[in-house]
């Protein structure tokens, strides 16, 4: 009796050492796999997954729609906007979260001219674009231009002051600093 007893207890011992060692080794994949998702996060996103999100908050379309009008395919956009884009139930249709902590490359107006910067969530996009419309006002010299400025005084985008002095606004116009093609940038873009 006391072999069989033994011996279980060495069978025991030997599949309570393969249980740790399969435990180790899962741990170890979603380790990997937890390094991998963190290095893909500090990427910046496609922008179009951005205006997609911000059509779909603004004008109420749908995924499929909003991923069309940007030139990409859906399961793109879903996999670009990850957990910010969400279903209530299978099914039932697509959703944009109202916030957002998606990386974008975007350009930002700074004292010695444009600047490509990661900008991290939707709010700070959201005030850079505003910011934009009113210089816009600024430079088409309309009414209550500097009363719209003088809202972003001390807001930062980025890392970067917004500028609201009105004579560096103006010399960056004579340095045609103000004129630009899109507020995203590319990557690792103008600097």
């Amino acid at each position: 009796m006391k072999r069989k007893n033994r011996r279980s207890s060495k069978r025991r011992e030997a599949q309570r050492r393969k249980r740790t060692r399969l435990a180790r080794t899962k741990r170890d994949v979603r380790n990997q796999c937890a390094k991998k998702r963190s290095v893909r996060s500090h990427r910046p996103t496609d922008p179009r997954v951005a205006r997609a999100l911000g059509s779909m908050r603004r004008e109420g379309l749908s995924a499929s729609k909003a991923a069309k009008r940007e030139g990409m395919k859906l399961n793109t956009f879903r996999k670009g906007a990850g957990r910010f884009l969400y279903r209530s139930e299978p099914g039932k249709p697509w959703k944009a979260r109202s916030e957002d902590q998606l990386r974008f490359s975007m350009s930002v107006l700074t004292p010695k001219g444009r600047v490509a910067v990661i900008v991290r969530n939707s709010r700070e996009r959201k005030l850079l674009h505003d910011y934009e419309t009113a210089v816009n006002m600024f430079r088409g010299a309309e009414d209550g231009a500097d009363e719209e400025l003088k809202k972003f005084a001390g807001k930062r985008v980025g890392g970067h002051e917004l500028v609201t002095d009105i004579n560096v606004l103006i010399e960056l116009e004579e340095a045609d600093e103000l004129d630009f093609d899109s507020l995203y940038t590319p990557p690792g873009g103008k600097s």
